[in-house]
């Protein structure tokens, strides 16, 4: 076991989420003698390794292990890890995927439903009350070892023989442009001479800022926008993903695009609530979290409750030359608090799919039909019939 190569990527638990400051004891650190690569953020779902996932596999892998059950609860949680396994399978060159199942307080099952979907091995983990730390969330130190044990024993069962040689001919889906910023001091954020936006501040709100940085910019100034600039791709369309505080205290936000760039929402079911645009109220998922906790009325606005990153997507249309200017500005005087930024170009039958929806807004079918020009400047504000006369 010990000769194998292998990549992990978690949430919190595999961080050494409920173990206080015995992070020593998080199950990956107790496998013994294997050669492991660990990729680990608190308060995220799948979707974050979507981002630039070429960023966490550096190389090719015997093994890949998700361990993010217990980060399943944002809507689209389980397509998002499926994709995430198939994708890592290809770029690591995997030929064994395996998915922990230690599973969260909400949506238990999704991990099961996504390794059922991509066909990946699930190790079953037990998960008692007595295995969890004090927030019901974490395993303790008990969780911990136990999760490890399971592991190991998966580990042991791969057989050498069994794994496959280095190939070129997978069926990977062929790279887009993709820009990627994970973390708030990386993002192409406009700055005064004093080098910081007019009404924000660059934070960093982790309590263990020795060990774990949550960086973010934030502000409880109403009206004070904080401008990005969008890196453009080739193309005049891009899909653009903004990070941002989920809390039952986050202030609502305003999306918008400056003159010479268009944006609209996703063309999806429950768009509204799994990527709101251009309003976001940063706790959208608030209520349900209310409901899944069984916290009380009197708790909703406990600024100790659970807080995590999400994020909401959306449309970008260039019409322009020059790059894009992106502003996120508070609406009320609660906090805000934005995290990361994500670009890339749509898929080609994302593109095709949104221009010709019977559902697309005009808007939409506007983005979907000029996504992949070049030529932005001659992007028009109207769009051709589609569906004919």
């Amino acid at each position: 076991m010990n000769d194998l190569a292998i990549l992990i990527l978690g949430g919190s638990v595999t961080g050494g989420g409920g173990l206080q400051d015995q992070a020593e004891l998080a199950w990956p650190k107790a496998l013994g003698d294997v050669h492991a690569t660990v990729r680990s953020k608190s308060a995220i779902d799948p979707s974050y390794f979507l981002h630039c996932t070429h960023r966490f596999v550096e190389h090719s892998y015997d093994i890949v292990l998700i361990d993010l059950g217990a980060n399943m609860a944002a809507p689209g949680s389980v397509s998002s890890l499926a994709t995430l396994v198939r994708r890592v399978r290809c770029l690591a060159n995997a030929s064994v995927v395996g998915i922990v199942n230690w599973p969260g307080r909400v949506g238990p099952y999704r991990t099961r439903w996504a390794a059922n979907e991509a066909r990946a091995a699930l190790i079953e983990v037990p998960h008692g009350p007595d295995l969890y730390s004090n927030d019901q969330v974490h395993p303790n130190a008990r969780g911990h070892a136990l999760i490890a044990e399971r592991v190991r024993a998966y580990l042991s069962s791969v057989d050498a023989s069994t794994r496959a040689a280095p190939s070129a001919s997978r069926n990977c889906t062929a790279r887009v442009f993709e820009r990627c910023y994970p973390s708030a001091p990386e993002m192409p954020v406009v700055r005064n001479v004093a080098g910081k936006p007019h009404g924000w501040e660059l934070v960093d709100d982790s309590p263990t800022p020795d060990r774990l940085h949550k960086y973010g910019w934030a502000s409880n100034q109403s009206g004070a926008p904080l401008t990005m600039v969008v890196p453009s791709g080739d193309t005049c369309g891009t899909i653009v993903t903004v990070a941002y505080l989920a809390s039952n205290v986050t202030g609502p936000f305003r999306l918008a695009c400056k003159a010479g760039c268009e944006c609209s929402p996703l063309r999806k079911w429950f768009q509204n609530f799994s990527d709101p645009f251009p309003i976001v109220t940063g706790h959208e998922f608030w209520p349900n979290a209310v409901k899944w906790r069984n916290l009380t009325t009197n708790s909703t606005r406990d600024p100790h409750q659970p807080k995590v990153t999400r994020d909401t997507t959306f449309h970008l249309l260039r019409q322009r030359k020059e790059a894009c200017r992106l502003t996120a500005t508070p609406i009320t005087d609660e906090r805000v608090r934005i995290d990361a930024l994500y670009v890339r170009e749509p898929t080609g039958a994302y593109a095709y799919a949104t221009s010709r929806s019977l559902l697309s807004t005009f808007e939409q079918r506007r983005f979907g039909m000029y996504a992949h020009r070049h030529g932005c400047t001659a992007v028009t504000m109207s769009v051709p019939n589609v569906h004919g006369a």
